[in-house]
Order: C-alpha cells, then sequence, then structure tokens
C-alpha cells in the first residue's frame, strides 16, 4: 500500500502576513481621540459685543440729548426778567467798599423869581459795583442830557432847602440807574409805591424805564413777578446815592 505523501505547506514570500485582530478596549474611545470643540462661541461673542456696542450708543445719544435740552431750558429760564433782576442782585457785593465817580462840572439856567438865575454844580456818584463806572462811560452823553433835565426842572427856591436838594439827589439817582439798570429800576419805583403826582413827574424826566437795554417792553405784569420775589433798595441799585461836592446858585 503506497504511502500518503505528505505536503508540507508553503510560505508564499509575496503574501501578506495575517494580521493580529487588536481588541478594542472595552467601554471606551481611543484616548488619543480630540474632544469635539463647542460650536458656536464665536458667534455668541460676537453677538455681546454688537449688543454692548449698541447699547453704549443709544446710551451717549439720550444723554447728548438730554444734556442739550437741559441746556436749553436754562438758557430759556436764564432770560426771564426775574431771572435777570435775580442774577443782577446776587452779583452785587454786599460788603464791597464803596466807589466815587465824579462827574464834570455842569452848568443850568434855573426858573425862579427875579429873572433867570442858574446853577453850577458838581456831581459825585456813590456805587459798589467796578462795572457801574464802565457803563456811566458808555452812556455818558445821554446821562449828562438827563440830569440837565432834572436840574433846570426845579424852581430856585425849591433848591434853597435841604429837603429839595435831597429830592433832585434822589431824582438824578433814578434817571440814571433808568438808563444802565432799567428792569431793576423799574421794579423799585413800583415797590415805592409813588403818588400819581409823583410818578407823572419820574415819567416826565424819565426816571421810569419803559424798555429794557434790550429793546423788550417790561410790563406791569412781569414787573410785579419779580417785586413779589425781591425787595429792591436803593442799595440793590448800580447808582446808590448823588453827592454834590459843589453846589452854588446865583
Amino acid at each position: 500500500m503506497a504511502e500518503e505523501e505528505r505536503v508540507e505547506p508553503t510560505l508564499d514570500p509575496n503574501a501578506a502576513a495575517p494580521q493580529a485582530a487588536v481588541a478594542a478596549p472595552a467601554g471606551g474611545h481611543d484616548s488619543e481621540e480630540e474632544a469635539p470643540k463647542p460650536k458656536g462661541k464665536g458667534k455668541l461673542l460676537i453677538i455681546v459685543a454688537l449688543v454692548v456696542l449698541i447699547a453704549g450708543g443709544v446710551g451717549g445719544y439720550m444723554y447728548m440729548k438730554h444734556s442739550a435740552e437741559e441746556k436749553h431750558r436754562l438758557e430759556e429760564e436764564a432770560k426771564r426778567p426775574e431771572n435777570i433782576l435775580k442774577k443782577q442782585l446776587m452779583e452785587r457785593k454786599e460788603n464791597a467798599p464803596p466807589i466815587y465817580i465824579p462827574l464834570d462840572e455842569m452848568v443850568v439856567n434855573l426858573p425862579g423869581r427875579g429873572g433867570e438865575h442858574y446853577l453850577q454844580t458838581k456831581i459825585v456818584l456813590r456805587t459798589n459795583d467796578s462795572s457801574t463806572e464802565g457803563k456811566i462811560k458808555n452812556f455818558m452823553p445821554v446821562i449828562r442830557d438827563k440830569i440837565i433835565t432834572v436840574l433846570s426842572s426845579r424852581q430856585m427856591q425849591e433848591l434853597a432847602t435841604v429837603e429839595g436838594k435831597v429830592m433832585m439827589a434822589r431824582e438824578i439817582a433814578l434817571v440814571i440807574n433808568s438808563i444802565i439798570a432799567p428792569q431793576l429800576t423799574a421794579i423799585y419805583v413800583l415797590q415805592q409805591q409813588p403818588g400819581t403826582a409823583d410818578m407823572q413827574n419820574l415819567e416826565r424826566i424819565g426816571a421810569v424805564p419803559k424798555e429794557t437795554s434790550s429793546g423788550q417792553k417790561i410790563t406791569g405784569e412781569a414787573a410785579r413777578a419779580a417785586a413779589e420775589f425781591w425787595n429792591v433798595t436803593e442799595m440793590d441799585l448800580p447808582v446808590q446815592a448823588v453827592l454834590f461836592s459843589s453846589f452854588v446858585m446865583q
């Protein structure tokens, strides 16, 4: 009986080597696998930045708008007659030393018994506001004309008395103040409650201003409204007193 021929397996050198199966670790992933990145994080940051910028812009606009409206309101309030007067009174220095402003000598004719007479006088104005002198210089031609009107409206017999001189000095002060501070002077005159005859005389010599320096009418309503809040005295007026350094009548 022939022996069975034993065939030994031959290895093909070109055949691929069998690969060993690699068992994956149970219950887990490859340790070298990267964790997934969170999606949309960059977009969220951009949205937040835009919201902040828009909110800041709106806030800035509203602030600027409010500031402009407040500025306009304050400007309009400052233009009100009573607030102008209040500012003038607040700016006046209570304890400021007096300032004396001499005017040039004046000579006027006086009506009186026994023919024509004349008055030769030197006037000194008292104030405590340094800006008053500049205002007087600016209006000097008008002021001199008004003073001459007051001086020549008096009888010689009136000016021969102390009372006559005091009254004329007050009228001159009112005339000057009505030129350089018309609103304040109007309030002062109303508070003094002059009689009809006195008011007519003040109007005649121009001691009661009809218009402000800006050309706006001083209404009785506005003047009385301001008079309710401030008690204006002679010391509140720019020219507080009129003094005579020389007074000669012939």
